[in-house]
């Protein structure tokens, strides 16, 4: 192996850098030129779209035009007769959709309205069924507590000791007391009464 000196050391270190820096160069450049061409590709096609749409909306618009001259063209080609005739068809056509919405906004009114009577029906019965259904319960009840009450008479073998459990669970034994004032409501010794109650003499003469 070829020893090298130290100045021939250092020539050949520059003679590789400068080959490194050539060849980077190199690859910039043609970094540089690709980038170029695709955008230069880029703007030609979107240059050829343009011109595509804008000949298509031409197309379009001369399409139009030409259908609306064919129109006035038949329409200034019809007789009196037939003018009147399609004026005639066109108010009748409009008197039927007219016709057609009253008719769509009758139905909805009188559904509304239904529906208003029956809510209304069924907020006026309400009272009543709940006081039938309170009815109904209370009667199952007693079918209930009489039924139990029954089976345990059924069970006792002292017809005495029967008839005791019967005044004793049976509503229809229960004492029922009534209370009645000695003096009537709302006359002069009712309201004297309320004012000496009321008052605050409490142990004041009567």
């Amino acid at each position: 192996m070829k020893h090298l000196s130290e100045g021939e050391r250092h020539d050949d270190t520059v003679d590789r850098c400068g080959d490194l820096m050539r060849k980077q160069q190199s690859l910039s450049t043609k970094a540089r030129s690709l980038d170029v061409n695709h955008r230069s590709s880029r703007r030609s096609m979107n240059f050829v779209e343009g011109v595509i749409a804008a000949s298509e909306q031409v197309g379009a618009e001369s399409k139009n035009n030409s259908r609306h001259d064919n129109i006035l063209s038949n329409y200034k080609r019809r007789t009196p007769e037939e003018l009147a005739e399609y004026s005639r068809l066109c108010e009748q056509r409009i008197a039927n959709t007219r016709g057609k919405d009253l008719q769509d906004r009758q139905y909805a009114l009188a559904l509304e309205r239904e529906r208003q009577a029956r809510s209304r029906a069924a907020s006026e019965a309400a009272p009543a069924q709940a006081v039938q259904r309170l009815r109904k319960r209370r009667e199952k009840l007693r079918r209930a507590a009489e039924a139990e009450l029954e089976a345990l008479v059924v069970q006792q073998e002292s017809s005495l000791e029967a008839m005791n459990i019967v005044r004793m669970l049976s509503p229809r034994f229960l004492e029922r007391a009534q209370f009645t004032p000695s003096i009537a409501r709302y006359s002069a010794e009712d309201e004297r009464i309320k004012c000496l109650l009321s008052s605050r003499n409490e142990g004041s003469y009567y």
